[in-house]
């Protein structure tokens, strides 16, 4: 019998380390995932996704299920991984994996295809990958973290206003600007319409 991830809250709300822990089966590996593309170190992400568990434990008494459980999660994860990208930017480090878009839809597209027979392409895509790291990592953060949400999470417009706390219309007006300054941002430095993907 399937039991709904609020009602495992509230089980582990009052004790129940069992509940806690199918929580964690059912969503560790797509946390860890957002995280890591979020912060492009995938060790760091497994800390941070622990952490995330710990703190859904720490409040679990305070758990209300006037929401999806889901949405708290990430928004946990989000905060967590905005404080980790405030500290790399002041780093100077380049973050964020290869996300693309297209002009109906956002998706995941790798840059890196198989290429071990072709070393100047490899290279070739290599440099790419680069330049796409660093136009991602230029994003504004909410931009970042909604075209996060919804290409590799594939959370609704709904869910991510929810996780970021601002309205549907926001969360379009961010994954339409996030594209537009990816756009651009390739564009200057010569790539845009070269990129074996949709930009």
């Amino acid at each position: 019998m399937f039991v709904s991830d609020e009602d495992l809250m509230i089980e582990c709300g009052k004790g129940d380390m069992s509940a806690f822990e199918l929580l964690v089966r059912r969503y560790q590996d797509s946390i860890v995932s957002y995280i890591h593309i979020t912060i492009n170190d995938y060790h760091r992400a497994e800390d941070l996704a622990q952490e995330t568990f710990l703190r859904v434990l720490k409040n679990a008494h305070r758990y209300k299920p006037t929401a999806a459980f889901k949405n708290w999660l990430y928004t946990i994860a989000t905060n967590l991984s905005r404080n980790e990208i405030r500290n790399r930017v002041r780093r100077n480090t380049y973050f964020i994996e290869d996300m693309v878009k297209s002009e109906e839809d956002i998706y995941h597209s790798p840059i890196m295809t198989d290429v071990r027979n072709q070393p100047d392409l490899l290279l070739e895509k290599k440099e790419q990958q680069q330049i796409i790291k660093k136009a991602l990592s230029q994003l504004p953060d909410n931009q970042r973290i909604a075209l996060t949400l919804v290409t590799y999470q594939e959370l609704s417009y709904d869910e991510v206003a929810e996780i970021l706390e601002c309205t549907v219309g926001a969360v379009k007006s961010l994954i339409h600007r996030a594209r537009q300054n990816m756009k651009n941002q390739l564009i200057k430095v010569g790539i845009g319409g070269n990129v074996n993907v949709k930009i």
